[in-house]
């Protein structure tokens, strides 16, 4: 057994591609990172250096395209980036929220993605429906309520609406994603943390800005700048209301204040853009001492999580606990475990 205040690098050595079943599984954790890449060498946003042709502007689309599809299903955005030819998100499935709809709740913001059927579309109407059509609808429902909090149908309503857009505007017709989504699971509160200081301190790590504040198209900057409009309140209220909000005292929310997490978000990044991998400072935000994690474990969790987690991420308690829950075995065979900061 793994000590359990330690955060593993898992390596499974060889490469074993699981089903997606076993990689989101609302039973183990309702949140997950999500990475999806563009296919082309043109890319996906900024500007291509072959060309000189500027995508910039996709950006925006993007963003917009991510932020309202939080006010149709039951899965929230907690931080994204959208860098130059991928974005990230960290994602929260409100399972319990999705399951407390009405029937007209669950139609309505399903014809706000799609035509429903000639059926759902009576109803919402007022058409008096026979028992036939009550069942059948009935069983439309069903199906609906299910991807209104499938993570698949998420993405699905991001990728193809900004494929469409792209393919337009390039003039062409063709794959422009590199392939499905990845995902990788999220444990604990430690987890989560780290994340989303990877994800919102991603433009700071490309050197496409001096400070997360300043970086565009990310989460930390809404948050910094809804922070500072409210006079540093820590108010959930004056929270992003597409986000998913940060409070020490709900449990559906985020376990950190505001401040906290900008301030953990801005000391981690002066650690990289100083080269000061490990080198921590005294004054460091309350999170790090609340949720047992040392500073230098945090520091490398957030820097590297591609390379330190494979499909899971948290604490070694957390992924002992995962793999037990559902009878699995680590790495089909075996493992090769390596602590953050060494044996």
């Amino acid at each position: 057994m793994f000590p359990n205040k330690l955060l593993l690098i898992i390596n499974y050595g060889i490469t074993m591609t699981q089903a997606r079943k076993r990689l989101v599984n609302y039973t183990a954790t309702t949140k997950y990172l999500i990475t999806c890449r563009c296919v082309r060498r043109a890319f996906l946003c900024g500007k291509d250096q072959y060309t000189n042709q500027d995508y910039e502007h996709r950006r925006g689309w993007l963003e917009d395209i991510l932020l309202n599809l939080p006010t149709i299903f039951a899965i929230d955005i907690a931080s994204y980036a959208i860098m130059s030819n991928h974005f990230h998100l960290v994602i929260s499935v409100d399972t319990q929220k999705v399951e407390s709809w009405s029937r007209i709740e669950i139609i309505k913001r399903w014809h706000k993605l799609y035509n429903g059927t000639v059926i759902s579309q009576a109803f919402v109407q007022g058409a008096k429906l026979s028992d036939l059509e009550e069942k059948l609808l009935s069983e439309s429902v069903v199906i609906w309520r299910e991807r209104l909090m499938n993570i698949g149908w998420f993405m699905k309503n991001i990728n193809e609406p900004m494929a469409r857009l792209s393919n337009i505007e390039d003039n062409c017709t063709g794959k422009f994603w590199e392939s499905r989504y990845k995902s990788k699971a999220i444990l604990d509160d430690e987890g989560l943390l780290s994340a989303m200081v990877y994800v919102d301190l991603n433009p700071v790590r490309a050197q496409m800005a001096d400070t997360p504040e300043t970086s565009e198209f990310t989460s930390v900057k809404k948050r910094s700048a809804s922070f500072k409009a409210s006079n540093h309140s820590n108010s959930v209220k004056d929270q992003p209301d597409d986000l998913l909000p940060l409070s020490k005292h709900c449990k559906k929310h985020i376990q950190i204040s505001t401040q906290s997490y900008l301030e953990l978000v801005d000391w981690t990044g002066r650690q990289l853009a100083e080269g000061k991998k490990g080198s921590i400072k005294s004054d460091l935000p309350d999170i790090l001492s609340r949720i047992d994690l040392t500073e230098a474990q945090f520091l490398n969790a957030s820097v590297n999580i591609n390379k330190s987690f494979a499909n899971l991420i948290g604490k070694a308690s957390s992924i002992d606990q995962h793999f037990s829950k559902f009878g699995l075995k680590r790495a089909c065979g075996w493992v090769k475990a390596l602590q953050v900061l060494g044996f």
